[in-house]
């Protein structure tokens, strides 16, 4: 029986992407007060979205071009992060509805 060929992990990249903003600054006021409660050195919170994109091969121009144009989408992205990151991913072997949806959309953008 042949199997479709599928890459092998050497040959796999990961890009990692930052995206916009998660939450309204309603939202973010929210979550930092019983933050700051309980830990009152907090002095900030901030959440944004980052996708995180598996491909083959290094992207060409043109395929970066798209898929930043893809992945361009509500507010603009913040760079000024400052202090503790903490990043919630869903588990491991996850794959969600919209992320099988982006992939499919990416591959008809090319």
């Amino acid at each position: 029986m042949n199997l479709p060929h599928a890459a092998t992990p050497a040959a796999l990249s990961m890009l990692t992407l930052r995206g916009p903003q998660a939450l309204s600054a309603f939202r973010i006021a929210k979550l930092q007060e019983p933050l700051k409660r309980a830990h009152p050195n907090i002095r900030a919170v901030q959440a944004s979205y980052v996708h995180f994109v598996e491909t083959e091969r290094p992207l060409d121009r043109n395929e970066s071009a798209t898929l930043d144009r893809l992945l361009t989408y509500g507010g603009g992205v913040r760079n000024d992060v400052a202090g503790e990151i903490f990043l919630v991913i869903p588990r491991i072997g996850t794959i969600s509805p919209w992320a099988s949806k982006a992939t499919n959309i990416a591959h008809n953008c090319g």
